[in-house]
C-alpha cells in the first residue's frame, strides 16, 4: 500500500511539470526568461522520471515507464532541433508542434500510468481492509471461544483428575492388601481429601522400605550361598592344579630315594621342587582370595603410588619376555580412598594377564585419567597380545572362565569384586588394532 501510495504520487508530480510545459510552450512570448523557464521545467522532469522508474515494480509498470522515457527521449529530440536564429513566428508555430507532442504522446502516458497506479492503491487498500476484517473475525473468535475451551479443558482435566484419585486410593489399597500392611478407612466421594491420600502413600513408602531392606538381606544371603557354591567348584578346580605339581615333585623325590644309601636330589630337581610348591602355593592363595576374601582398609592413598610398585614388581618379566610397559600418567598424586593392598592386587592380576599374553614380546601400554563425573579415575590397560577369544569374551568375569591353559578362571573375578566393594567397575574387550583392553573406574 505505502508503495504503491509513494509510486502515484511520483507519477502525479511528473505529470503536474509536464502539463505546465505546453502552457509555457503556448504562452507569452515577451517572456524575459522563457528559456530558462521551460529548461528548469525539464530539469525538474528528468529528476522526477527516474524517482517514477526506481518505484516501477511490476512488468506492467515498466512497461508503462519505458514508454514514457521513449515519448521523454523523442521530445528531447525535437527541442534540440528547436531553431534559434528563426523569426518569431516560426518559433511560435513550433513551440505549438511541441506542446502539441506533449499533450498527445507524453501526458497521454503518463495519465496511462496514473491511471495503473491509482488501480494498484485501490487493490492494495481492498487487500487491506480484507485482511482487516479477518483479523477482526479472528480476534473476535479468540475472544469468545478461548474461554470457553478453557473451561472445557478446565471441566475435563478436573473430572480426569477425579478419577485418577480414585483409581490411585484404591490401587494404594491393594498395594497395602500385598504389603501386608493395614490402612486406616478411607471414604470414596467426590471430596477426595488428598491428606488421607498422602498419609497412606507415607504407609506404603515405609511398608517398602521395610520390604527392601529385607530383600536386601535376602540378597546378601545368595550371594553368600553363590560363593559358597563355587567354593565347591573351586576346589574341583584347586585340586586339578595340584594334582600337577604334586605327580612332579613325588616322582623326584622316588628318584632321589633310590639306591642304597638314597643318592640325594641334585640342584636343578631341587629348584624344580621349589617352583612347584611355589605354583601350589599361588593356586591356593587364590582359592583363599576368592573363597574368604580379606576386609577391606580404606585410607587416603596415592593411586600413582600403587601403579608404581605394581608396575615396578613385573619389570623384570617384562625385560626377559621383551615386552615394553609404556605409562601415562597424571603429574600430580591422585588421592583416592582405597585399600591400597587390594587395588594393588587388582594391578598385578591386570599386567599379568597382559604378560601372559605376549609371550614372545609387544607392548604393555597403562594409563589413567582423572574423572569429574563422578569424581574419581579411569585406569586403562591396553597390550599387543592375541586378545581375548570369543567364548571367553561373552564370560570374561565369571568364576573358573580362562583363556589360558593353565589358569584357573579366578583372578579377573576376584578383580571385579574388589573392583565393585570400593564402587567401581571393571569393562574387557578386544582393542581394534590388536590385543586386549582392560578399562576400570575408582571413585575419589
Amino acid at each position: 500500500m505505502t508503495e504503491n501510495a509513494a509510486s502515484n504520487l511520483a507519477d502525479k508530480e511528473l505529470e503536474t511539470t509536464l502539463d505546465e510545459l505546453p502552457v509555457l510552450l503556448r504562452g507569452d512570448r515577451a517572456h524575459p526568461d522563457l528559456e530558462g523557464e521551460l529548461m528548469r521545467r525539464h530539469d525538474k522532469a528528468e529528476q522526477q522520471l527516474k524517482n517514477v522508474a526506481e518505484y516501477a515494480n511490476t512488468d506492467e509498470e515498466k512497461a508503462l515507464v519505458e514508454q514514457i522515457e521513449n515519448s521523454w527521449e523523442r521530445y528531447k529530440t525535437l527541442w534540440s532541433n528547436r531553431p534559434g536564429e528563426a523569426s518569431e513566428k516560426e518559433r511560435e508555430l513550433f513551440d505549438r508542434r511541441l506542446a502539441l507532442f506533449l499533450e498527445e504522446d507524453l501526458l497521454r502516458r503518463c495519465s496511462n500510468l496514473l491511471e495503473y497506479n491509482t488501480r494498484q492503491v485501490k487493490e492494495s487498500s481492498d487487500a487491506d481492509h480484507r485482511l482487516v476484517e479477518r483479523l477482526t473475525w479472528g480476534l473476535l473468535t479468540v475472544g469468545i471461544g478461548a474461554p470457553l475451551v478453557g473451561l472445557l479443558l478446565g471441566y475435563a482435566v478436573a473430572r480426569r483428575l477425579h478419577q485418577s484419585m480414585l483409581q490411585l486410593s484404591v490401587r494404594i489399597r491393594d498395594a497395602a492388601g500385598r504389603l501386608n500392611s493395614e490402612l486406616e478407612p478411607f471414604q470414596v466421594g467426590s471430596d477426595l481429601d488428598v491428606t488421607a491420600l498422602h498419609r497412606q502413600m507415607q504407609v506404603i513408602s515405609e511398608e517398602i522400605e521395610r520390604v527392601f531392606e529385607r530383600l536386601r538381606q535376602r540378597e546378601r544371603e545368595v550371594l553368600r550361598a553363590e560363593q559358597l557354591s563355587a567354593v565347591g567348584q573351586v576346589a574341583a578346580g584347586v585340586a586339578h592344579e595340584l594334582r600337577n605339581p604334586l605327580t612332579s615333585v613325588k616322582m623326584l623325590v622316588q628318584t632321589g630315594l633310590e639306591g642304597t644309601p638314597p643318592s640325594g636330589l641334585p640342584a636343578e630337581d631341587l629348584q624344580i621342587i621349589e617352583k612347584e610348591i611355589r605354583r601350589m602355593e599361588a593356586c591356593i592363595q587364590t582359592f583363599l582370595d576368592f573363597a574368604r576374601p580379606p576386609t577391606a582398609e580404606r585410607r587416603q592413598t596415592d593411586l600413582l603410588a600403587v601403579v608404581h610398585r605394581a608396575v615396578s614388581l613385573l619389570e623384570g618379566r617384562a625385560r626377559r619376555q621383551h615386552v615394553d610397559i609404556q605409562t601415562d600418567l597424571p603429574q600430580t598424586p591422585l588421592e583416592l580412598l582405597l585399600d591400597p593392598e587390594q587395588i594393588h592386587q587388582v594391578f598385578v592380576n591386570l599386567l599379568l594377564n597382559a604378560l601372559d599374553a605376549m609371550p614372545r614380546g609387544g607392548e604393555l601400554r597403562l594409563e589413567i585419567r582423572p574423572t569429574t563425573d563422578p569424581p574419581g579415575a579411569r585406569v586403562r590397560i591396553r597390550d599387543t597380545g592375541t586378545g581375548i577369544p570369543a567364548p571367553v569374551l561373552a564370560r570374561l568375569f565369571d568364576p573358573f572362565v580362562s583363556g589360558k591353559e593353565t589358569g584357573i578362571g579366578l583372578g579377573l573375578s576376584i578383580c571385579r569384586r574388589l573392583l565393585e566393594e570400593h564402587g567401581g567397575s571393571i569393562t574387557g574387550e578386544n582393542d581394534p588394532h590388536g590385543g586386549a583392553l582392560f578399562t576400570f573406574t575408582l571413585p575419589k
